[in-house]
């Protein structure tokens, strides 16, 4: 049995540059973002459904996306899957932990990632020192691997995702990745409704 959608996977090092690929292919194409999954090991992978057009357009948008700010490891667009392969897909079901979360718009959205706590803790407090921005994210993917996420219009973004970097710098290490979102798609709320403070 063959699954009625094609399914699309973007595959990251990172979830700065899954969450930026996640924005783009929904913005590309008429798709659904289905799954959602930290693997381990510094993977991230984004899924997406949709008809065999729609998804292939949305992997590749996310696939370039993801190269300009960071590592991409794979990228591939399955049409019709088997169901036995649907399933699969289906254990990282996005929906699955939404029940009750309120959609939520941002108007723009500065992550950073970086390597261990102490510098990530001091790109944060940059970032929100040095801007009118919201501290809303964090999350420690694996192998040290560990992002910040803030909210604030776009100018404000900029200008703490600018201090958040120059603050790793300045302390010898290096920024993994970071980006600005500006116009965040609104359904990248149920990817950072899993990193909110209160669920630490």
């Amino acid at each position: 049995m063959y699954s009625k959608k094609a399914l699309g996977l973007v595959e990251t090092v990172g979830m700065v540059p899954a969450i930026e690929a996640a924005d783009k292919m929904l913005k590309a194409a008429s798709v659904e973002m289905s799954a959602y999954e930290n693997v381990g090991s510094t993977l991230v992978t984004v899924m997406v459904t949709g008809d065999v057009a729609a998804v292939r357009a949305s992997v590749e948008a996310g696939a370039e996306a993801a190269v300009a700010i960071g590592k991409l490891t794979a990228q591939n667009t399955m049409p019709r899957p088997i169901q036995a392969v649907s399933d699969i897909a289906a254990v990282y079901d996005i929906s699955a932990d939404m029940e009750g979360v309120k959609p939520r718009k941002y108007e723009a959205l500065g992550l950073i990632e970086t390597f261990g706590i102490v510098f990530v803790m001091e790109a944060a407090d940059a970032m929100c020192k040095a801007a009118d921005v919201e501290l809303i994210g964090f999350e420690n993917v694996a192998s040290g691997y560990i992002s910040v996420v803030v909210e604030g219009n776009v100018g404000a973004c900029k200008t703490a995702v600018e201090a958040g970097v120059k603050a790793v710098y300045d302390m010898g290490a290096e920024v993994y990745s970071s980006v600005v979102i500006a116009g965040p798609h609104q359904d990248l709320y149920k990817l950072l409704d899993r990193y909110a403070l209160d669920k630490l």
